[in-house]
């Protein structure tokens, strides 16, 4: 029937709707979406914005952990790693600088934010995690101080 409804919409599904286009109104924003009522919390949406800055595609990403193991690496912090743990665990606003790879291993330095979004009881129902680049802010700078 041409211009029939589509049927019902799931009201989860509008919340995640509205989450993801709030998200992608902001300027480079690179952010993920987990869901925090399951264990691991898996990554049930990414936008393309953290493609491009970790390397990896929508599909290599979804339903990992938002812990961003994947992106882990040899100099990454264990405290940050273990701070990132808290906020998840405990369902906490937090910011952290961290240092994770892309998947060409390239060392990357992020400002992460960890964000708990509750529904309409109160319940926190997913994370969000937004990223930006700072890696150019960690560098060291050359300057005639510093060499030799």
């Amino acid at each position: 029937m041409p211009g029939g409804r589509r049927g019902l919409v799931a009201p989860q599904n509008t919340f995640l709707e509205n989450i993801i286009r709030r998200s992608n109104s902001q300027p480079d924003s690179s952010f993920l979406l987990a869901n925090a009522q399951i264990v691991d919390f898996p990554i049930v949406y990414c936008n393309e914005a953290f493609c491009k800055i970790s390397g990896y595609n929508r599909a290599e990403v979804m339903q990992k952990s938002c812990r961003c193991g994947f992106m882990y690496g040899e100099l990454t912090e264990k405290e940050t790693v273990a701070r990132v743990e808290y906020a998840l665990e405990h369902q906490q606003h937090d910011q952290f600088e961290v240092l994770l790879y892309k998947k060409n291993k390239t060392p990357l330095w992020l400002l992460l934010q960890v964000a708990p979004i509750r529904n309409e009881r109160d319940l926190v129902v997913l994370f969000l995690l937004t990223f930006r680049d700072i890696t150019a802010l960690k560098q060291p700078i050359d300057s005639e101080d510093t060499k030799g």
